[in-house]
């Protein structure tokens, strides 16, 4: 699962393609909210700066692999357009700004920066599409990869023999 947070979020709003074409999301142990794609920032700021009553508010878009990743209604914005950002680089803050009712972000994919070009970002992210559920993405700051162990073995087939290391998974 790849969220915008680090721990554990509740979905709000669930995936339901042009009526709600992403998820709504709160975070339960922090408010940061991540990357979840390595990418260039092409969108940073209000939606409508004349109306910040209106759409996403505050959002960030991260173009990756051709596709657009949205995280809308934030109550700080902490990247800028042209940043390059990694998986948990650190993008906004969950807010309530825009067209919302309580502190969430909206979290969506498209192909492009217009609205009517939604993907299932829930076969994208591996996030359930269950309202109401609590998740935890797995991740923890400060979190180290695994180490990687090898061991030595040898496989014997008849007359073949093979010996050498292998890295466990």
């Amino acid at each position: 699962m790849n969220s915008p947070y680090q721990g554990k979020f509740r979905i709000t709003q669930r995936y339901k393609g042009a009526a709600h074409d992403g998820l709504d999301l709160v975070g339960i142990d922090s408010k940061d909210i991540h990357a979840t794609v390595t990418g260039k920032v092409v969108f940073a700021g209000w939606e409508n700066p004349s109306d910040h009553s209106q759409g996403f508010g505050q959002y960030v878009v991260i173009l990756a692999d051709g596709k657009c990743y949205h995280f809308g209604h934030l109550s700080q914005i902490k990247c800028k357009v042209g940043d390059q950002v990694k998986i948990t680089d650190v993008i906004g803050i969950e807010g309530s700004t825009g067209n919302s009712t309580g502190s969430h972000c909206h979290y969506c994919v498209r192909t492009s920066m217009s609205p009517g070009t939604f993907l299932d970002v829930c076969t994208i992210s591996g996030i359930p599409n269950v309202e109401g559920g609590v998740y935890d993405d797995g991740y923890r700051p400060g979190q180290k990869p695994a180490e990687k162990k090898t061991v030595k073995v040898t496989l014997e087939y008849g007359d073949h023999k093979y010996s050498g290391l292998l890295e466990e998974i």
